[in-house]
């Protein structure tokens, strides 16, 4: 590291020498030896001048070769999914149980998935389960959803409740016991 040190300074300093000797010499300001060219934006790539190097096109007003484009074009709106009792390949299910029903409700993602996450962090050494976007009595939903993991591993559990966010935290990975709870409950 030292030895690098010294090199830098030495290289620096002939820079420094260099370019005062060259600037009272020619009363100028001192001149770049390289400047290096990064071709990365609009601002510094080429003006475009010549239209022979660039393909032909034309623009197409005709509805039926639309319809090809349209298919590449990603949804707008996310569709919504059946929603009848059946067993799709994916295993996803829809919620059956309407709000209302319980003194807690879960609602879904937009995109229909259960708000369930794993959190790592730490290094992979900390890992929490997360349940987002309850409304309702999160402290009845945080009491059974308690029991049921208590029973199923045979382990206390820690958790975090965020009444103000609607979000439950429990310490240690558990997504998919969660989300086999949410599935028997209807959510």
């Amino acid at each position: 590291m030292a030895a690098l040190r010294l090199f830098m300074r030495s290289k620096l300093s002939a820079i420094i020498l260099r370019s005062t000797a060259q600037f009272q010499l020619n009363n100028v300001s001192p001149i770049v030896c390289q400047i290096d060219k990064r071709w990365g934006s609009y601002k510094s790539s080429p003006v475009y001048n010549e239209t022979e190097q660039y393909p032909d096109y034309e623009i197409s007003n005709d509805p039926r070769e639309w319809e090809y484009v349209t298919r590449l074009l990603p949804p707008t709106v996310v569709p919504v999914p059946p929603l009848e009792e059946k067993v799709l390949p994916s295993g996803w299910k829809p919620p059956t149980v309407k709000p209302g029903t319980y003194p807690y409700h879960i609602q879904r993602s937009k995109n229909y998935m259960q708000s369930v996450y794993l959190s790592i962090t730490f290094r992979g050494m900390r890992r929490q389960t997360i349940i987002r976007r309850i409304e309702g009595d999160i402290w009845q939903l945080e009491s059974e959803l308690r029991d049921y993991l208590t029973k199923e591993t045979g382990r206390l559990l820690g958790v975090r409740i965020n009444e103000l966010v609607g979000e439950i935290r429990f310490r240690g990975d558990f997504v998919s016991l969660v989300k086999r709870w949410m599935d028997s409950k209807g959510f």
